[in-house]
């Protein structure tokens, strides 16, 4: 640091803030004890100026700051979760740290939550810790995409996994900072930038300065850049200077990134500039989806500074805050019914003074309650015992909502984009149902509404279910998020459905539960209730329960969202299949409540709900039993025109079958909407049969003699062609011989010239 050359009488002030150009009416400068070394360095011409983000990230959490200008928003790219995600900043010694990376591919970022505005310069001060910027987890060999890279960036690049990444991103963003390791050939190591409109160097990689990096602990380094665009930086003893190109008039979000490395820590991150901040403005509602002629709050905050705050609005481009901001401080309510559709508001605010405007926007969506699906039976017995939330997705083909049929308003938009609105391809339902069915990505809905998961509670479905899970993952059907990755996997299905609610596993039902090849839609409750500290839980299928209770342990509190079709951390595995009519209730139903639910789901579902059989493959004569479930909307049903008799209403019934060939069986149900088909192969084979060789022949012709050998066995059927040249040496495998349809079966191939012996066997 130069020598100071001039320093006014310092007056110390606890509360004051800094400004070097404000002096008291006595010629004493008043600055806040913080600010000291700051003052220090600006009057000896280090243009320092205030910290306007600064954090150590100690227990405060990533979306919280203890310190100066806000928190932070981590995102993971490639897998990267788990133990190579950021951290939860809730540990002092580890500061903002992963793990080691399971590939070279997993990436981790994390940037502050708050641009800041740097026009007249800056000073980036970063402590962190390299391990090893090489190394593959325990292997020695290196990962050839390992990097780790931070610095100031004037977009906040979410949705993308790259900063300072010379040949794989092309950005549109200006950004400044360091390359820690050589990322193979991809990136140099040292002071590097993006300048998004540098002429032939536009929305390119720049290499300002090399800088060879060491590993270890506690390691500092500082970037100073003037309004001018030249810097300095400083890393132990290496120092050096030049000029950036970047636009300094934007402003600026501290961003970090780290690939495939091991041990890259964040220990503290201080960002000081003498430039005016300018807080952006934020808009905000209790939800995003409302019924029509509901006023909507809109919560707008802007900078108290601000000399213009503007709204715009589907009716109003330009609503002036400013009068309606009675407190002077800000913060304002704006209140309206939006139209129905989808509406944006923006809030726009500026001061004199600031690179450009700040904004921000929210959309609304709004329905017409007159425009819900007619009542059924089983809607008024689901809404008759007041559910949280009730989803019965009538929504059609390519809606950007979910509408909440209980009455408590709990509509939602947040759902994945892979899940799909339309008729179920399997029999049944109730008009159109929820699509879970891509076979990769993350499907989930989150539910706006949020309650107590270790309380009382039920789950009604009614689904779609196949008897195969792809992997050894449960798919999950029912979880609670807070929000930030806490909460519980509540229900899903692996071979057996299964609970989580006490953080163990639990398995509900056999693995044959329900019909296999998903042809079958299922009125399905789970149920929990808290006993003597633990928790009892049961599955009720049809109205009927499945086995006994289950006795779980101990249930902890999570007050959260809940959340259809995917994990608490809204990730996969994900539910498979179809899910139609689906509700929560705050508290365990009864016996007499879940029967009537299922009587009245099977009044009003669809006729046809499902045909199966339990063999699609039966010998001669042997029994197939096929099963067949309807709703009491069935006038009529026969198989491959046999009437069966449906005087016992809606439900379940089987009928058997000996087919003596293979068979297609069809079922054909009557009723509203129909006649309804469906059909199952079953295949016929023929007993076995010994085989046995019916006639030798040869061409005559030596020393090589072509040898027909002609069989008859079991037809469509291989067997073994064994030889012994005496039938007493040992007989070896010559070849293999197939029967057709008929039984019979050819084999011609090269004698031995000689006296031999040949045999067939089964395999």
């Amino acid at each position: 640091m130069a020598p100071v050359k001039f320093l006014p009488k310092v007056e110390i002030d606890s509360n004051s803030q800094f400004n070097p150009n404000q002096l008291t009416p006595k010629g004493y400068m008043k600055i806040n004890k913080a600010q000291l070394f700051g003052a220090m360095l600006c009057l000896s011409g280090h243009a320092i100026g205030q910290t306007v983000y600064q954090d150590t990230y100690d227990e405060d959490g990533l979306t919280t700051n203890l310190g100066i200008g806000g928190g932070g928003v981590a995102e993971t790219f490639n897998n990267a979760s788990g133990s190579f995600a950021w951290n939860d900043d809730d540990d002092d010694d580890e500061g903002l740290s992963t793990g080691t990376a399971g590939s070279g591919a997993q990436i981790t970022t994390f940037r502050t939550e708050n641009s800041f505005n740097v026009s007249n310069g800056f000073t980036l001060e970063v402590t962190f810790d390299m391990e090893s910027n090489v190394d593959g987890p325990g292997t020695g060999v290196p990962f050839p995409s390992n990097h780790f890279s931070f610095g100031l960036v004037s977009d906040a690049m979410d949705g993308e996994n790259a900063l300072f990444d010379k040949n794989t991103y092309v950005p549109t963003t200006d950004a400044i900072g360091f390359s820690l390791g050589t990322r193979g050939v991809n990136t140099d190591e040292g002071v590097v930038e993006w300048d998004a409109d540098g002429g032939d160097m536009q929305g390119l990689f720049s290499y300002l300065a090399p800088i060879d990096f060491a590993t270890g602990s506690g390691q500092t380094i500082t970037l100073e850049v003037a309004s001018d665009g030249s810097f300095t930086y400083t890393y132990g003893t290496i120092t050096g200077s030049g000029t950036t190109n970047i636009d300094l008039t934007q402003t600026y979000f501290f961003k970090a990134r780290t690939q495939g490395s091991v041990g890259n820590v964040i220990q503290s991150v201080t960002l000081s500039t003498n430039s005016t901040q300018f807080a952006a403005p934020t808009i905000s509602t209790s939800a995003s989806v409302y019924d029509l002629a509901v006023p909507v709050d809109f919560n707008i905050v802007f900078d108290p500074s601000a000399t213009t705050a503007t709204l715009s609005t589907p009716t109003d481009p330009s609503v002036d805050l400013l009068p309606l901001d009675t407190d002077n401080d800000g913060v304002v309510v704006f209140s309206e019914a939006p139209p129905v559709g989808i509406s944006t508001y923006e809030v726009t605010a500026s001061r004199a003074g600031i690179p450009a405007p700040l904004s921000e926007s929210t959309e609304v969506t709004v329905i017409d309650p007159a425009e819900e699906a007619a009542d059924n039976a089983f809607s008024l017995a689901i809404k008759d015992d007041s559910p949280l939330f009730y989803y019965r997705f009538e929504e059609e083909a390519g809606t950007t909502f979910i509408r909440d049929s209980s009455g408590n308003a709990y509509h939602t938009n947040d759902f994945s984009g892979n899940i799909t609105f339309g008729t179920s391809p399997a029999p049944g339902g109730m008009q159109n149902a929820a699509d879970f069915s891509p076979s990769s990505g993350v499907r989930y809905i989150k539910v706006p509404a949020t309650s107590e998961m270790s309380s009382s509670f039920s789950f009604v479905s009614v689904l779609n279910v196949s008897g195969v899970v792809p992997n050894a993952n449960t798919r999950n059907l029912l979880s609670m998020t807070s929000g930030t990755g806490s909460g519980a996997t509540v229900f899903g299905k692996h071979e057996q459905f299964r609970t989580f609610i006490d953080g163990a596993v639990d398995n509900l039902t056999d693995t044959e539960a329900l019909p296999s090849d998903a042809s079958c839609l299922v009125h399905f409750v789970f149920t929990a209730d808290e006993i003597n500290g633990g928790g009892e839980v049961a599955v009720y299928i049809n109205g009927a329960l499945y086995g006994s209770p289950v006795t779980v342990g101990a249930v902890g509190a999570n007050v959260g969202n809940w959340v259809i079709g995917a994990t608490q951390i809204l990730g996969d595995p994900c539910w498979l299949d179809w899910i139609d009519e689906t509700a929560v209730f705050e508290a365990a139903l009864t016996d007499v409540q879940i029967e009537a639910h299922a009587t009245a789901f099977f009044a009003a579902a669809d006729p046809l709900l499902g045909f199966n059989a339990d063999l699609t493959e039966v010998g001669t004569g042997d029994p197939v039993t096929l099963t067949w479930k309807i709703s009491d909307l069935a006038t009529a049903v026969t198989i491959n025109g046999v009437a069966q008799d449906i005087s016992s209403g809606g439900g379940v019934y089987t009928t058997t079958f000996n087919p003596t060939v293979s068979t297609s069986y069809e079922i054909i149900v009557s009723g509203p909407d129909g006649p309804f088909t469906k059909t199952i192969d079953v295949t016929v084979t023929a007993p076995a049969v010994a085989p046995t060789i019916t006639s030798i022949t040869t061409d005559g012709v030596s020393p090589d003699p072509q040898v027909t050998i002609e069989i008859q066995g079991t037809p469509n059927s291989s067997f073994d062609l064994m030889f012994s040249p005496d039938m007493v040496t040992e007989w070896e495998k010559l070849d293999t011989i197939s029967t057709d349809e008929t039984g019979y079966g050819t084999k011609t191939f090269a004698g031995l010239g000689a006296s031999e012996f040949y045999r067939v066997e089964v395999p």
